[in-house]
């Protein structure tokens, strides 16, 4: 029986390249990725764009509300018939309540993959990605803050599902092609695919 997926992991992880390689196999997935929209909507300028602004300035995580919100409006749009994919959402222990009461007002299932990789990793990384496109914002504290703040907020999340046996760990630091390989394997031992 499939089931709703969210995807998780440190920053860097992956997570966009494997939701993208599903996608082109499973069209009746739908993808919501908030951090994308939240980076989209803090190019303008605006009264949202100035809080979303703000808040990263601070190292502190988006409001739940907000959250809540664009979530809300992601489950509006999803026929009877679409599976949900999030990459992002929920990531903090309010924002994990919230998905599973929503999940169980309408009667869906989800599991939770967890793409796994070392803080070392992720920083490795992400100080490429700074090099290659020349990003100023990507300096050795700032990525560390973010990455505290991943450890801080959603390791408790993570943990959680784990207890609860709806987690999936993929080991992230592998090619491309294997992760995605892995993926497959394991949800179809979930029975998340046929």
């Amino acid at each position: 029986m499939k089931k709703d997926l969210v995807f998780f992991g440190i920053q860097w992880s992956g997570k966009w390249t494997q939701a993208d390689l599903f996608l082109k196999d499973f069209s009746d997935y739908k993808y919501l990725e908030p951090g994308q929209i939240f980076r989209a909507l803090s190019s303008n300028k605006n009264i949202i764009s100035d809080h979303i602004q703000e808040r990263m300035s601070q190292w502190k995580m988006l409001d739940d509300s907000l959250a809540f919100d664009l979530f809300n409006m992601y489950g509006h749009l999803l026929s009877k018939t679409d599976y949900m994919l999030t990459d992002w959402f929920p990531r903090s222990l309010p924002q994990m309540y919230y998905f599973l009461s929503k999940e169980s007002e309408y009667k869906r299932d989800f599991v939770w993959v967890h793409f796994y990789l070392s803080k070392e990793k992720a920083i490795e990384r992400l100080l490429k990605r700074a090099q290659e496109q020349w990003r100023k914002d990507d300096t050795t504290e700032s990525i560390t803050r973010r990455l505290d703040l991943f450890e801080k907020e959603t390791l408790p999340v993570i943990e959680y599902f784990q207890k609860i046996e709806k987690l999936i760990t993929i080991d992230a630091d592998q090619p491309i092609d294997l992760i995605y390989k892995s993926l497959l394997e394991q949800l179809k031992k979930r029975w998340v695919l046929l």
